[in-house]
C-alpha cells in the first residue's frame, strides 16, 4: 500500500512534499533549511522550533513541556516531533546561523613558512572540525579550514551518533567526516603545499566513528573502546595520526590539551594546575607535580546554549548571572512571579526554567568533579595555581558571571584563564615532536607518553561522594572550595 503525500509550504523557503505522519524535521534536513538532529530527534534540545499557521498537529508531551499553552495555541510546535496528518504552512521560528568555531590557539596567526614542508592539525570536534595548514618549525598557521561536522544530521551529541551508527549507519557516519576531512587537504595539495603529515585531536567516539570502528563498547558501561592508542590511516596518500586518548569518555582532545597545559606551566613555572573543557561531556584533568588525575562530566546540552538554543551556552551563565543578581531567580533555580510559568524575558529571548535546570545540572557535574578530583589527589584549593579554560566556550565565557552562579569556585577567578583551541595546538606539539625526532634519527617515540602513563582516568559514576557533591552544587550563587 503507497503512503499518502501532503505538502509542507515552508514560508519564505517553499513547498515541499512529505509522507503523511512522516515529521517536519526529516524535510527541513533533506532542503538544507536546517543542519543537525540536536537531540536525536527526541524532542529535549528544542533547536528545531517552528510554528503552523493552520492545520497543526496536536502537541506533544515534549511540546507541552517546551512551550506555553498560548504558544501551544498560536501553533508551536518542535519539528521533530511534529508529523502532520493534511496540508499545512509552517515558519520557522530557530534563527538560521552558524555556529561560533574557534580556531585561536597558542599558535603564530600568520606569516611565512620556514621550510619547504608542511603539517596539517586538526580538531575534530562533536559540533565542528577545524583543520589548519602549519609550518613545522614556528607554529605559523598559513590557512585554516572550519566546517559544521556533517555527522550533526544524525545528532548533536556522541550518544545518538552512537546509536545511528549500532543501527547500521557507521559507514555512512566514517564517509562523511572522512570527505570533509579530504577536501582541504586536497585544496592546499593542488596549491602546491607539500604535506608531511596529518595530526588529528578528537575525542573517542569521534575518532572512533572516523575510522569506522565498533562503537558498541561505548554506549554502555564498562564503556570499552577499540583502542584509546593512536590511530593512523591516510589521507590523500598523507599519513593521518589521530592523538591517543586516555579513556573512553577522555580522548585525544583531552591529551592534546594537557600537552598544551604542560608547555604553559612551564612557561609560567606553575605546579598545579587544571585544565577544564566544557562542552557535552566536561572534561577536567588535574595536573601536578606527582601525576595527572583526569575525568569526565556529563554535563548535557546546557553549555552548546539555551533559549531554545538561539544563543550561546557562555551568554545563558551571564543571564543567568544577572537574574540571580536582580532577584528574579533564587539559588534554588525558581524564578520569582510573575516569570514563574511565562519565563524571564531576556532582550528578544525568554528564558524558561528548563533552561535553568539544565544548566544548574551542567555546573553542578563539573564542580562535583572537580572536588572529587581534589580530594582523590589529596590537592588543596590554595595549591591550584592556574585553571585553563579551552575550547570555544571556555574562550567566550565570562569569568565573573562563571563564579556568580558557582560553575567556578569564587575563590578561583583570579587564577583562571581561556587558552583557546587546545586541539589544534596539542596537535601541533605532537606533530612537531614526531618531526624533531625523526629528524634527529631516534627511533619513532610517543610524545604524549609521558602524559599516558602519569596520567589515571576517574569515573565519576563509582564515586561514592559523587551524588552528595553534585546535590550540594545545584544550588546558584557564589561558593568557594
Amino acid at each position: 500500500m503507497e503512503c499518502e503525500e501532503i505538502k509542507l509550504q515552508i514560508k519564505n523557503e517553499g513547498t515541499f512534499s512529505l509522507e503523511k505522519g512522516e515529521n517536519v524535521l526529516s524535510v527541513l534536513i533533506a532542503g538544507k533549511i536546517f543542519d543537525e538532529r540536536g537531540c536525536g530527534g527526541h524532542g529535549t534540545c528544542g533547536k528545531c522550533t517552528v510554528r503552523f499557521l493552520g492545520n497543526a498537529p496536536l502537541p506533544k508531551p515534549g511540546d507541552r513541556r517546551r512551550f506555553t499553552p498560548e504558544q501551544l495555541r498560536d501553533g508551536w510546535r518542535l519539528a521533530c516531533l511534529a508529523r502532520p496528518q493534511q496540508d499545512c504552512c509552517i515558519e520557522i521560528l530557530f534563527e538560521k546561523k552558524s555556529p561560533f568555531i574557534l580556531t585561536q590557539s597558542v599558535l603564530t596567526k600568520a606569516g611565512q613558512k620556514n621550510d619547504t614542508e608542511s603539517i596539517v592539525i586538526g580538531d575534530l570536534g562533536t559540533t565542528t572540525i577545524v583543520l589548519q595548514l602549519a609550518d613545522p618549525e614556528s607554529g605559523t598557521v598559513l590557512d585554516t579550514f572550519c566546517a559544521l561536522n556533517p555527522q550533526r544530521a544524525y545528532g548533536a551529541d556522541v550518544i545518538s551518533r552512537i546509536g545511528c551508527a549500532m543501527e547500521g549507519r557507521a559507514e555512512e557516519l566514517s564517509r562523511m567526516v572522512r570527505e570533509c576531512v579530504e577536501r582541504p587537504v586536497k585544496q592546499w595539495i593542488a596549491q602546491g603545499h607539500a604535506i608531511k603529515m596529518i595530526i588529528i585531536a578528537g575525542n573517542t567516539v569521534m575518532s572512533h566513528l572516523y575510522e569506522g570502528y565498533d562503537v558498541s563498547g561505548l554506549a554502555k558501561a564498562p564503556f570499552t573502546p577499540v583502542t584509546t592508542g593512536p590511530l593512523n590511516t591516510s589521507v590523500c596518500n598523507t599519513e593521518v595520526t589521530f592523538l591517543p586518548g586516555i579513556s573512553a569518555f577522555v580522548g585525544g582532545d583531552i591529551t592534546a590539551g594537557m600537552l598544551v597545559c604542560r608547555e604553559e606551566m612551564e612557561k609560567e613555572r606553575v605546579t598545579t594546575a587544571l585544565l577544564i573543557d566544557l562542552g557535552t561531556n566536561g572534561e577536567i584533568a588535574l595536573m601536578g607535580k606527582d601525576g595527572i588525575l583526569c575525568t569526565a562530566a556529563a554535563a548535557g546540552p546546557a553549555f552548546e546554549g539555551g533559549f531554545a538554543a538561539q544563543i550561546p551556552g557562555s551568554d545563558v551563565i551571564s543571564v543567568v548571572a544577572e537574574l540571580l543578581e536582580k532577584g528574579w531567580l533564587d539559588e534554588t533555580g525558581l524564578l520569582a512571579e510573575p516569570y514563574f510559568e511565562s519565563g524571564a524575558p531576556c532582550g528578544e529571548f525568554t528564558i524558561y526554567r528548563e533552561d535553568i535546570r539544565k544548566l544548574q545540572m551542567a555546573k553542578a557535574a563539573i564542580f562535583a568533579g572537580i572536588r572529587i578530583l581534589l580530594e582523590e589527589s589529596g590537592t588543596k584549593a590554595d595549591e591550584v595555581e592556574r585553571v585553563y579554560l579551552a575550547g570555544g566556550f571556555g574562550y567566550k565565557l565570562n569569568v565573573e558571571a562563571a563564579c556568580k552562579i558557582g560553575l567556578i569556585p569564587d575563590n578561583w577567578a583570579e587564577r583562571t584563564i581561556a587558552v583557546g583551541n587546545t586541539a589544534l595546538a596539542g596537535a601541533y606539539l605532537y606533530g612537531k615532536e614526531l618531526i624533531r625526532s625523526e629528524r634527529e634519527g631516534q627511533e619513532k617515540s610517543e610524545p604524549a607518553g609521558e602524559i599516558i602513563r602519569n596520567t589515571k582516568s576517574i569515573n565519576l559514576a563509582e564515586s561514592e561522594a559523587f551524588d552528595a557533591y553534585y546535590l550540594q552544587a545545584m544550588e546558584l550563587g557564589k561558593k568557594g572550595i
